[in-house]
Order: C-alpha cells, then structure tokens, then sequence
C-alpha cells in the first residue's frame, strides 16, 4: 500500500470514528440549583465532618433581581447620552444607572422542597442565597434563560470558617516620595500593628488569645494550623503568647488569625522617633481593610514587579537634609483648596488642571519633600513649614527636583511637581494647592422665634444637639464624620464628611421643638437657600 493510500485510509477511519456533533440546548427558563460545600473540613457539622464537593440537601433560598445595570453598550447613544432627555435615568451603565431607592426586588423564596422539581422564572438577571445549617450563607449569580442544561452550582462554606491573615507592608517613601511603593524603597521595621472594628481596637486573636500568639503546628509564612496539632476539643495549641506586632526587617507587617471582619489598621512608628506617614487610603492615617475567611493578606488586584503585595501600604519618611551647600532657595505657602463639580465659579487649579476651583485656608505646618531627580529621586531634605503655610528650602544646588508636599493628618490629597533651579535663583512657587480629602459642613441649631425658617439676630443656638450624616436609605455612615453636637452657641461642625455621597443633615428627635426650615449656602452659592419645614409661618 502507498503512503498515499495509508493516509487516505486513517482519514477515512477517522471520519467514521468521529461521533456526530451534539445539538446544543434550547434555550430554558426553568432554574435548577446544586447546593455544595465549597471545601473540606473535618470539624464541621458537629465533628461529622464534610468533604469538598458534598451535596447540602437542606437549606433555605431567597432569590432577587440583579438590578444593577448592564455594559453591553459600550458608547453613548440612544436613552444612554448625554443629549437625550431623560438621562441619565434610562441608562442602565452601572456607574450612573438611577435606580429607585429600594432594594433588589425579591423574586422568589423557599426551601430546598421548592426547588425540586425546577423553578420557571422570566428573562433577566437574577441573585441566588442560600443558607443552610452548619453554612455561610453565600449565593451565585445567573441570567435566564439558560444556555446549557448544567444547574446553578452554588457552593457554601462549612462551618468553622478558617480564620485570615492581614498584611500590610511598610517602607521609607523617598524616591520619590508620592504616597506610592517604588522599586527602590525599603521596608522599614519595628512599626506596630493596631486594628480597629466598630467596637473599638481589637487586641485578640479568633481564638480569644493576643493578637500575634503562636501556635503549635502553624506554618510560620500561611500561618495555617493543621488538623493533628489541632486538641481533642479541635482548638488550636498555643505555643508562644502574643500582645504585640511588628513589622518585620522587610517591612512586612503580619497579624494572624482574624475572623471575618471590616477592620481599619494602623502603622505606629517606634517610640521616640520622627516618622511623617504619606500614603493614606481616602484621608487620614487607617487603611480600611476587608478580611475574608482564608484571605491571605494580600491584594487579589494588585501586584508590584508581578509580586503580591498587601492592600495596606503604609509609607513615611523622617525630617533630614542632605541638600550640601547650595545657593539656591524653594518657598511658598500650601494652602487648602474647595473643588466643585460640575465646576461652577471659583478659579483654575492649574496643577490638577481644573476649574471650579476656590482657595480655602493656609495649611499649618504643611509637610515638603525635595528629591533630587538627577541622583536616583532620592529624597534630599523632608521638613515642615510654619503655622502659616509658608515654607523656605534654602541651601539648594542647582538642579531638577521633584517637590512634594501634604498635610501631617492626612485630611487633604498629597500634590507634587516637578521644579528646577539654576544659577543659585530663589525659586518662589506661590499657592502650592491641596485639595481635602473630606467636605465641611457648619451651621448652627437656634430656636426660630419668628418661625420663619432663617437665624436672624438675638435668636438664640441651642446647645447640646445632637446630628447624625445618613446616607440615603437613612442608615448612618459608616465613614468620616458621622454625628456632631452642638455648643453653648448651637454651632456644630463636621469637619470630615465623607464627599462621594448626598448627604442629609438629620437632626435628633426631640418632642420640645419642631422644624421651621433649613437655610444652607454652599461656598460657590451667591445667597443662601431656605428650605421651609412643617413649623413654618409668614407671621413676623
């Protein structure tokens, strides 16, 4: 037989081999659920124990609307621009999508039992939980009506949950310095953890032991406890006690053994010693972070030179001057800005290159870092200014620097630029700009004698009013400043409202007095607004 003759003949066998392709699914409305643990774990359901993969056959379900919106359209036209009326309330992108102010509207619920013989439900997007005895409650997404005849696989934690790790890293912010970790930035030691919950700082483990406790068996990089070192009570051994944690000679800040939780962590640097944090998440010195069980402590996003880094990033940099003895000077003042948007009045904030700008107040003692650009963007001298907001680097040799400069409390967004001096010139910057990281809001509670709505004179403030800052669904922020109450004169301030919301100023119930009206003036508002409430009169 030729070569020819043999290829046509595995050919001809291969066809006839080959089964014949498989019609795909119709196209279903009926759902079907598997319910399932989403791994192994021998001290589960009473020490019975459950095996990664293993039907729950008992559980309860609740089944809403996934309204949040669609990315399907990926340019503006039709009810989805900004030239058609109505917008943006029939866009359904999920950034600006209006939405009612209401929950997920509830589609269906039941047990198990409801679900055995497949639920027919109509077109759309839907969200499935499921909680189940021993569980976390948990829950999968799906959109009917379903391409495949496979169930909606929703896998659920078993009890206990395996406790997480936090991390954050901790490193000399000095080239440059920019509130960000750079490849040539060191990790700096001996900083102290500190978490905090609602409650307040958490000083112990899940166990109920100190934070940072050792125990017998644990992995000294996971930390995870094997089951044999686990006692006959399924509690892990402690082998060193805790109370305190550092980071260690590479910067790594390490705590162990959390449950789950929204936490906010802190670095505090050694005693004694003058270190200024950078780098902040949105204001002030905590990071939020979310703990899940089993999370590792590091950012499932983010990663620096494709390593995983932690989500917590805590930089600073300590007061020094390396400058030598140059001619050369840099001075101006720092001074706060309000940013409106849509810009509206105000000035153009040149170095962030918007409009609708309006300056605030000097910045007392603002924090500057000048970093050589010609030596490795190696910082060169770190200091304070005054009181005032005015600040003078002297002795700077001719060359291109990168300035930065922030606030200590971290209430404003740190801002740098590059700056070059020459022929030993004093170098005078002006208004060096900050923009806050929170909003402001003041005003006085008064008894409105004439019940007209505005504080007119001899109306006297009413003390110790207490506010709260609600978010829309009434329920208070979690976030910034969230109550204030009211001095000797009826003045109270919220100095750190959080800004990315719509806020409303609510006051504590009182049966002695009722609301005449709200009188508000924003910065960029001419005259101020008045607001009448249910007590209002014309009579004067």
């Amino acid at each position: 037989m030729t070569a020819s003759a043999v290829v046509l003949a595995l050919a001809a066998a291969l066809l006839v081999m080959l089964p014949p392709p498989q019609a795909s699914a119709a196209p279903s409305s009926t759902l079907r659920v598997q319910v399932q643990s989403a791994r192994t774990e021998p001290r589960a359901l009473g020490g019975t124990g459950v095996r990664e993969g293993d039907p729950v056959t008992a559980y309860k379900f609740l089944i809403n609307a996934d309204n949040t919106g669609s990315t399907a359209q990926r340019a503006p036209s039709g009810a989805c621009s900004a030239s058609t009326p109505g917008y943006p309330a029939d866009c359904k992108w999920p950034s600006i999508r209006e939405l009612p102010h209401t929950t997920a509207p509830i589609i269906a619920q039941g047990t198990e039992a409801d679900l055995a013989d497949g639920l027919d439900l109509p077109d759309g997007k839907y969200l499935i939980s499921v909680l189940a005895d021993g569980y976390k409650l948990d829950g999968a997404h799906f959109t009917v009506p379903f391409t495949t005849t496979d169930p909606v696989v929703v896998e659920v934690q078993p009890d206990p949950l395996p406790d997480a790790t936090l991390r954050a890293f901790v490193f000399q912010d000095e080239a440059t310095t920019n509130s960000a970790i750079d490849n040539s930035e060191d990790g700096l030691a001996g900083f102290q953890g500190h978490i905090n919950d609602t409650l307040g700082e958490v000083t112990t483990d899940v166990y109920g032991n100190p934070l940072c406790t050792v125990y017998e068996g644990e992995d000294p990089d996971t930390h995870v406890i094997p089951a044999g070192s686990l006692d006959a009570d399924g509690a892990p051994v402690v082998k060193t006690v805790g109370g305190k944690c550092f980071s260690d000679s590479t910067g790594m800040l390490t705590i162990p053994h959390l449950g789950s939780n929204r936490y906010t962590t802190t670095a505090q640097p050694p005693d004694g010693q003058d270190w200024i944090q950078t780098t902040t998440l949105e204001g002030n010195h905590d990071f939020d972070t979310w703990m899940m069980e089993g999370a590792t402590g590091y950012d499932t996003e983010f990663t620096l030179a494709g390593e995983p880094v932690p989500t917590p990033q805590f930089g600073f940099v300590k007061p020094k001057n390396a400058l030598g003895s140059g001619s050369g000077s840099i001075s101006g003042v720092v001074v706060g800005v309000k940013q409106y948007t849509p810009p509206k009045g105000g000035d153009i904030n040149f170095f962030n290159g918007m409009t609708g700008s309006k300056t605030d107040k000097p910045i007392p003692h603002p924090v500057l870092s000048l970093a050589d650009l010609n030596d490795g963007d190696r910082a060169k001298w770190v200091g304070r200014g005054n009181a005032d907001g005015s600040f003078t680097i002297p002795n700077v040799p001719d060359g291109d620097y990168s300035l930065t400069w922030w606030d200590e409390p971290q209430n404003y967004i740190l801002n740098l630029v590059n700056v070059t001096v020459r022929n030993g010139e004093a170098v005078k910057m002006g208004q060096l700009p900050l923009m806050g990281w929170w909003t402001k809001l003041d005003g006085y509670v008064f008894n409105d004698a004439n019940r007209n709505g505005t504080k007119d004179s001899g109306e006297k403030g009413i003390p110790n009013f207490t506010l709260t800052l609600r978010k829309q669904d009434n329920s208070l922020m979690d976030r910034g400043s969230t109550t204030a109450t009211t001095d000797a004169t009826g003045y109270y301030s919220f100095e750190g409202a959080y800004p990315l919301a719509a806020w409303t100023v609510m006051e504590a119930y009182n049966d002695s007095f009722y609301t005449t009206g709200v009188t508000y003036q924003a910065d960029n508002q001419k005259t101020p607004t008045t607001v009448k409430g249910p007590g209002w009169t014309s009579a004067r």
